[in-house]
């Protein structure tokens, strides 16, 4: 393929390049040590642009970030270096802002706009000295117009790799959600965000639903109807174009926004661009973060490059046999959850009550009513799994599963609100597809461990990691509760009585001759790790 022009002019740093932060980075600090100083920062303002900080250093303060918007007061005239006291940078983006009693400018221009290097204290008694500033105007501009070129072919690179994943799946993946799945791994890969989703026409009245996602957690956000002109996506349809939101509950131009749910999630920052298919929106894909991040106009010309293409690569037939599906999946997720919410979660909790009361020494005459009960509910537990699977067996059978897709299936599992979690993956892109049952015994493994994990190790954090290579995916839950004996994993893992989530786990394990072990973690907790075939096997690892 061709390969893709370039974005706009790369006046800020974006995507995953920082190019400019890192030319800037030493010239600042050097400026700050000769001058004795204990904060510096370099401010650029591109014409019609907000002011924005390319990089910042200092001792014991909580600095900006790069590209964050923030207002100062007037930079001297010329290019020599000049004293003003009194100066004061405050963030547009968060309560935050330096005072400087006293401070060194460094004024300096190109062809773009205008900026300065300022160094200062902000205690008053500390006064920077003037005539100890290095680095002149033009060094600072040099060094900036530099790290532009720099910057530009990286996002050029980057871009490149992107596409060529996108059309390299279209041409070997026929299945239309693990395109889209990858379509949406290439474009966080790109902007370095901490999640990204799909929203696709529910109907023909202008209603936009999620219809894919990656690393979105709550169900709440995943079930979000999103009208035209609503919200962040809303506003990318009206106005056909990215918009960048680096604040989203803060941002006064998003209509009917759905703010309780985005801060739920804990998305902070987000960018959304319309996919176009013969001159209407047929997509919307965002990007999000759940740090406040400065999306620059940078970002926001590489996520439009993208889109543009991405558009491409989605045939409007593909399109319309993709929404009545996952109208049909929409259906069958709230028939589970219904009941999961009854029938499973009472199952469950009957099956816990039979364990405690069969370790009680009192009750041993018993223990054959108890094993009863416990056949009897574990009979019912598979008869209901094999109900849950028939809902969302599909039409065309799924030959496979992306890993990230597994990951994403894990974590969306209702969350405990006293247990933190943490995700992790290294899969390679070579490496990322799983055949469907070995994805499903993952995806059980996983979420049993969770479950098991929050309701009673009495953890605060639990960690789940997914590896992959060539011939196998591993799977680790690891929490820092209070962990199990060895006695207790040996027989948990071999009686039929057992504990009803272990045994889960192991049959998962079993079903696809996998490997389950469990391990007690160095400083305290529980690591429960599962190792499958990535391909259809039945055969043991």
């Amino acid at each position: 393929m061709m390969a893709p022009s370039p974005p706009t002019q790369y006046l800020f740093d974006g995507g995953q390049s920082r190019a400019i932060r890192s030319s800037l980075q030493t010239i600042v600090e050097d400026n700050r040590a000769a001058s004795a100083a204990s904060f510096a920062v370099a401010l650029y303002r591109p014409r019609g642009e907000n002011l924005v900080v390319l990089a910042a250093t200092g001792n014991d303060l909580e600095l900006f970030s790069e590209n964050e918007p923030v207002i100062a007061g007037t930079f001297p005239r010329g290019r020599r270096p000049a004293r003003v006291d009194g100066f004061t940078i405050r963030s547009l983006l968060r309560n935050r802002s330096v005072e400087l009693p006293s401070s060194i400018i460094l004024p300096f221009s190109d062809e773009y706009g205008t900026g300065a290097v300022v160094v200062g204290n902000p205690s008053p008694q500390a006064r920077p000295d003037v005539l100890e500033a290095t680095r002149e105007s033009l060094t600072i501009a040099n060094a900036i117009r530099t790290a532009r070129q720099v910057g530009a072919f990286r996002l050029q690179r980057d871009l490149s790799i992107a596409l060529n994943a996108i059309a390299a799946a279209n041409i070997s993946i026929s299945d239309p959600e693990l395109r889209l799945q990858n379509m949406l791994q290439s474009g966080r890969s790109l902007l370095g965000s901490d999640v990204s989703y799909l929203a696709t026409a529910e109907d023909s009245a202008g209603v936009f639903t999620f219809s894919q996602t990656l690393g979105i957690r709550t169900r709440g956000f995943k079930s979000l109807r999103v009208e035209d002109g609503h919200g962040l996506g809303g506003l990318a349809r009206i106005l056909r174009k990215p918009v960048r939101s680096i604040n989203y509950s803060n941002d006064a131009r998003l209509q009917s926004a759905p703010v309780a749910e985005t801060r739920k999630e804990g998305i902070l920052s987000a960018m959304a661009a319309p996919l176009m298919v013969e001159d209407h929106v047929a997509a919307v894909i965002y990007l999000a973060d759940r740090r406040l991040r400065a999306y620059s106009p940078t970002d926001e010309a590489l996520l439009n490059e993208f889109a543009g293409f991405a558009a491409l690569a989605i045939e409007q037939n593909q399109m319309d046999v993709y929404r009545e599906r996952q109208t049909l999946r929409r259906y069958r997720e709230e028939m589970a959850y219904s009941l999961h919410d009854t029938v499973v979660r009472r199952l469950v909790e009957i099956g816990f009550v039979v364990e405690e009361g069969g370790r009680d020494p009192d009750f041993s005459t018993s223990q054959q009513r108890f094993q009863v009960i416990a056949h009897a509910v574990e009979s019912a537990m598979d008869a209901l799994r094999e109900q849950i699977s028939d809902i969302f067996a599909e039409e065309v059978p799924v030959q496979e599963v992306n890993a990230y897709a597994v990951m994403n299936r894990i974590m969306e599992l209702r969350h405990s609100s006293t247990v933190a979690r943490t995700h992790g993956e290294n899969i390679d892109s070579k490496c990322s597809n799983l055949s469907a049952t070995s994805a499903a015994a993952l995806v059980r493994i996983g979420q049993e461990a969770i479950v098991n994990a929050e309701r009673h190790s009495g953890c605060a954090n639990i960690h789940v990691q997914l590896d992959t290579d060539d011939k196998t995916a591993t799977l680790s839950v690891q929490d820092d509760g209070r962990g199990m004996s060895l006695d207790d994993q040996h027989r948990s893992a071999q009686s039929r009585v057992g504990h009803l989530g272990l045994r889960g786990m192991q049959d998962a394990a079993n079903s696809v001759g996998g490997l389950l072990s469990f391990q007690t973690a160095a400083g305290g907790g529980l690591i429960v790790t599962a190792k499958v075939s990535r391909h259809e096997s039945r055969n043991r690892l």
